[in-house]
């Protein structure tokens, strides 16, 4: 039902001749089924995000954004150095650069 959704179709059979029934391999978000094309016969891979994945990932950033602070100032302390606000500002500003590599990774349209 997932797939039919997203590519806009009723019958999966008028994109592929083949798909697995139970996924060939586990993706980080979802998972991968193998496929063969109805128009070329071409073998291709997949990939089914789970339903809702983004709205977790998002979820999970915040908070991460959210304890970022606390655990600078705690890493700081435990290795005798003092927090800055330079400090905390430069782990927040990781913190949201890797959580939007993170995200655009689950646009599986840029693999394609």
């Amino acid at each position: 039902e997932i797939l039919k959704k997203e590519l806009g179709v009723r019958d999966l059979t008028q994109i592929f001749s083949s798909l697995s029934a139970e996924p060939v391999a586990s993706a980080s978000i979802g998972q991968v089924y193998k496929g063969t094309l109805a128009t070329t016969g071409q073998e291709v891979a997949v990939k089914v995000q789970r339903p809702g994945i983004l709205a977790e990932i998002a979820l999970d950033l915040h908070v991460l954004r959210l304890l970022t602070p606390i655990q600078t100032t705690l890493q700081n302390a435990a290795n005798g150095v003092k927090t800055g606000a330079e400090d905390i500002e430069a782990a927040i500003s990781l913190v949201d650069e890797w959580g939007r590599g993170f995200v655009a990774e689950t646009d599986y349209r840029l693999e394609a």
